[in-house]
């Protein structure tokens, strides 16, 4: 699929640049592809401008009062600094900006940055190094602009949030995929859906933070209220499970929540949400490879082993009753087409 960047002026509409969405959803010009993106990202991260050295030292932290990331990939782009909070990128160039061998115009950056939600402020390079306490009081001023005038988060957190579900063997990658979510793009605002449980808190362990903390007398009286999604007596008295209201309060403040549950519980949720919840299965290549991944770890005896085999060939039969199945066969990949999954699903 091609999306195409258009200008209009007394001269009419004009195309101005384009990008082709492929394999990885984040192919420019048929060029560029997600992991490349990503490799760039963390180079330029090593290997800075001297101005956006010096840029990157009075706003990294809380140095404004607010987080800003730097070298942080926004769609087929990777933004100077962007700070989420209000949905600001900060550029430091001098005209052009370079994905391999295409020039890209700041024009066209600005014009793709602008559809996902972002207001784009720009320096060039003499600012920074000759003026650095103007450059810092122009960014405040349009973080003010920008607070008074707020629409919200960027497109793919704005309004009520939407529900994720993650399912999958154990071993099949899951863990991995949902953390590379969360961590890699905060712009998709995910956040793990807080659980109940009957256990006692840990170490510091606060109730409404890791869990919400009940007896199993709470519990059951919850279960016999039907206030959970899902829940589930792992032995006597201790209880995990889900509280309806507890997502309810998630996604009325805008979260995207993610349910990391098993094959079941993945299904029950589904069940209840319908159309309104994405529900994601990782699968494993084949069960051999499965084998392979968990004696790799080292973790569990053999006779464990063979227990998770077995659950996970039973785990496995429930995968058509998920709306995507991702085969985790190369990570990289599998991350790719996860991200791209959710992606076109929050923008819905």
């Amino acid at each position: 699929m091609i999306f195409v960047i258009m200008e209009e002026d007394d001269k009419g509409r004009k195309e101005i640049g384009h990008t082709i969405y492929g394999k990885y959803g984040y192919e420019t010009n048929g060029d560029g592809t997600f992991n490349l993106l990503k490799r760039n990202a963390k180079s330029n991260r090593r290997y800075p401008t001297t101005a956006e050295a010096m840029l990157w030292e009075n706003v990294r932290g809380q140095a404004l009062g607010v987080r800003f990331r730097r070298q942080h990939q926004i769609g087929s782009y990777i933004a100077d600094f962007v700070c989420l909070k209000y949905n600001l990128v900060v550029e430091v160039d001098g005209g052009y900006h370079y994905f391999g061998n295409q020039i890209i115009s700041d024009e066209i950056r600005t014009k793709y940055l602008e559809s996902q939600g972002f207001t784009v402020i720009r320096f060039d390079n003499n600012e920074v190094l000759q003026d650095i306490e103007g450059v810092i009081a122009k960014i405040k001023r349009k973080m003010e602009e920008q607070n008074n005038n707020s629409s919200g988060t960027p497109l793919l957190g704005r309004g009520r949030g939407r529900l994720i579900i993650f399912s999958a063997p154990s071993g099949s990658g899951k863990s991995t995929i949902v953390q590379y979510l969360m961590k890699e793009h905060p712009e998709l605002n995910l956040a793990f859906s807080i659980s109940c449980t009957s256990r006692a808190p840990r170490g510091t362990e606060q109730n409404g933070v890791e869990y919400f903390f009940l007896t199993p007398e709470e519990f059951r009286q919850k279960i016999e209220n039907d206030e959970f999604l899902e829940y589930e007596e792992v032995y006597e008295n201790r209880f995990y499970g889900t509280l309806k209201s507890q997502v309810d309060n998630q996604t009325a403040k805008g979260e995207n929540v993610v349910f990391d549950v098993d094959v079941k519980g993945g299904c029950n949720i589904k069940k209840f949400y319908g159309d309104e919840a994405l529900s994601i299965f990782i699968q494993p290549p084949s069960v051999e490879e499965l084998r392979r991944r968990l004696v790799g770890r080292a973790t569990d005896a053999p006779e464990v082993i063979e227990q998770r085999l077995a659950k996970a060939e039973y785990e496995l039969t429930f995968a058509d009753q998920f709306d995507h199945v991702v085969v985790n066969d190369n990570l990289a990949e599998a991350e790719a087409e996860t991200l791209k999954l959710v992606e076109e699903f929050l923008a819905k």
